[in-house]
């Protein structure tokens, strides 16, 4: 990290000093270590340099990587817009971001057959090429990540000291063991505040070379993802559902307002890549007791059921099921198959 870079840092760790400001701040001064020597006109809470040193000593610690808009690698994507973050922290393959991208975000609640959709959309964008680009909340984001495990990237709504939500924490192991990345605009302690989800929603709308809306009732985190991409100029799709299901209202209502609906997988991979793309809806290679396993849970089972035909051993199994996606809990600790 160059030196101008660590003045730069003085000034994002200041709360109330966000992006806008920073690239302010640069052009009043014409350099952050010239607007350092003159912090006092700008904030009483800028810290010192030592402590910023001790800041990446702390980041480390966590095996986290920091990125200002200085560096070369920053993405691009988030240079063309002046709210965009000016400062990122990441885990795993930042080159991940070189591929095309799709963002796609939803309902932390959805429908059975919406989660297999999303998975199954999310297979085929990997298998051509594409980087998968959410949110890492449970339900439609979970089942995007999935699709995609060893080429996707996480947004998160907190710094990186802690990966939220605790219960995808297994799904965020995968991803950075199998190559994908895990990004923050928020300092390494900031928690997972809610007032933090829309500014991280604008980061998925920005990373995304297009963006689909998966299920998603009237009022959701989604339709703000929605609205930051239009605002920037990406294509937006979303996903068509039953209208009786009230988790498909925003979702619907964004075709109905002009989103293209994205009703067949191929159709989709043909407008956005052109003929030459990759499909196949093909069930996936099982071994002879993952194949046991996910035919007996064709009907809902509880784990009760499951361990009286399978034994004790089957939570590995099981486990892993569910992270590939092939497998669901439902409410009241019952499971089922997605595929």
């Amino acid at each position: 990290m160059i030196e101008e870079e660590i003045f730069l840092l003085a000034f994002h760790l200041v709360d109330g000093i966000g992006p806008v400001k920073i690239r302010r701040i640069l052009e009043d001064f014409g350099s952050f270590e010239e607007a350092y020597k003159n912090r006092d006109k700008i904030s009483p809470k800028v810290p010192d340099i030592r402590t910023v040193e001790n800041y990446l000593k702390e980041l480390k610690k966590f095996g986290v990587n920091v990125l200002t808009f200085l560096n070369p690698k920053f993405p691009k994507r988030l240079m063309d817009f002046e709210n965009l973050p000016k400062v990122i922290y990441y885990k795993g393959n930042i080159n991940t971001l070189e591929n095309p991208t799709v963002s796609i975000v939803g309902t932390r609640y959805p429908s059975l057959p919406a989660k297999n959709f999303v998975y199954k959309l999310s297979s085929a964008l990997f298998e051509n090429g594409f980087t998968v680009v959410s949110g890492g909340a449970l339900g439609i984001d979970s089942s995007a990540h999935k699709g995609a495990i060893s080429r996707t990237v996480v947004v998160m709504g907190c710094g990186l000291s802690r990966l939220y939500p605790k219960e995808n924490r297994p799904l965020f192991d995968e991803i950075l063991d199998k190559g994908g990345l895990i990004i923050s605009e928020f300092p390494l302690y900031i928690p997972p505040n809610k007032g933090n989800f829309p500014a991280r929603n604008r980061v998925i709308a920005a990373l995304g070379d297009f963006v689909v809306i998966g299920q998603s009732p009237a009022k959701s985190g989604a339709l703000i993802t929605a609205r930051w991409a239009l605002d920037y100029g990406k294509e937006v799709w979303a996903i068509p559902g039953d209208p009786e299901d009230i988790r498909n209202y925003g979702s619907n209502k964004l075709i109905y307002d002009g989103a293209k609906p994205l009703y067949d997988i191929a159709e989709f991979l043909k407008e956005i890549k052109g003929e030459s793309f990759v499909y196949s809806s093909k069930r996936p290679e099982l071994n002879e007791k993952e194949s046991a396993l996910i035919e007996f849970l064709r009907e809902e089972k509880s784990l009760d059921e499951i361990i009286e035909n399978f034994g004790n051993d089957i939570f590995p199994l099981l486990f892993n099921l569910q992270i590939k996606g092939y497998v669901s809990e439902l409410p009241g600790k019952l499971f089922r198959s997605n595929i």
